[in-house]
């Protein structure tokens, strides 16, 4: 008997340890993809704004007024959203199938 709980215990560590090497892997992968979506976000919203800002002084204050600058920074933030979704439901998946 205390052979038969040994193995059930080793084979319990090997697949905890697969698990969670797994996760730090998931983890590793998602900052790295998080960090680059993230600058290239920031440089495409700066691209943006510096291009706006060098309209004239009139045009650039009717954008304001139209909210111009909020409307792109909805979009960019739903980007940002739908980016953080779909990897929040692929690495949900890939731990659902494993």
């Amino acid at each position: 008997m205390p052979l038969f709980l040994a193995s059930i215990g080793g084979l319990l560590i090997n697949a905890s340890r697969s698990m969670i090497i797994q996760a730090l892997i998931a983890l590793g992968v998602s900052v790295i993809t998080y960090q680059g979506v993230d600058t290239s976000i920031s440089w495409l919203k700066s691209q943006v704004l510096s291009s706006i800002h060098g309209l004239p002084a009139d045009m650039v204050s009717l954008l304001a007024y139209l909210g111009v600058g909020q409307a792109i920074n909805i979009i960019f933030s739903a980007m940002v959203m739908r980016m953080t979704l779909q990897g929040i439901n692929g690495v949900h998946k890939r731990f659902r199938k494993g």
